[in-house]
């Protein structure tokens, strides 16, 4: 038996009835975990369970993704009990209707290598949209590519998250601008 070791990155996705997207994006994160250096094995996948009505919890225990249940409805608090099962030394968030690059993993920790860095984002494909979507991803995504930033998959260090006390939870939207 192999030693159990620690991840270096958790991958947290909060999730309320994402049962019809769920499966796409596991699809990326499994490709982007075995294209990942470190192995596969070195990235954690933990579904947020938003107390949710529909088999989001059963999909992503059956394709092997830790499941935290959250029962405050709230995306703020989702994104903050995913990250109290975290093991990874790097923390990354991306919502359940996304897709994922393929280099994803790779890029996060070059990225947290190279120094200077307290986090970021990787960019994102939608995976479905709607006059709500688009109109919030207007509002967020232009100013963030007016200044040179991206959004998609954030990321830091597991313990500035923590030392930050995680997202704000008496916000109901844009918890993660």
């Amino acid at each position: 038996m192999k030693p159990d070791r620690s991840p270096e990155i958790s991958l947290v996705i909060p999730a309320w009835n994402e049962a019809a997207y769920l499966p796409r994006l596991l699809d990326t994160v499994d490709e982007a975990r075995h294209r990942y250096e470190g192995g596969a094995d070195a990235v954690e996948v933990i579904v947020a369970d938003n107390d949710s009505t529909d088999e989001t919890s059963e999909i992503a225990r059956a394709r092997g993704c830790r499941v935290a249940h959250v029962a405050k409805r709230c995306i703020a608090a989702a994104r903050n009990g995913g990250a109290a099962l975290a093991r990874g030394t790097l923390i990354c968030f991306t919502d359940a209707d996304s897709l994922i690059h393929p280099e994803t993993f790779n890029y996060v920790t070059a990225v947290m290598r190279r120094g200077g860095f307290i986090g970021g984002g990787t960019g994102v494909e939608m995976e479905r949209w709607s006059a709500g979507i688009a109109a919030a991803w207007c509002v967020i995504m232009l100013p963030l590519w007016s200044v040179g930033l991206d959004g998609g998959v954030w990321f830091c260090r597991r313990s500035d998250f923590e030392r930050m006390g995680g997202f704000d939870e008496r916000l109901l939207a844009a918890e993660d601008v």
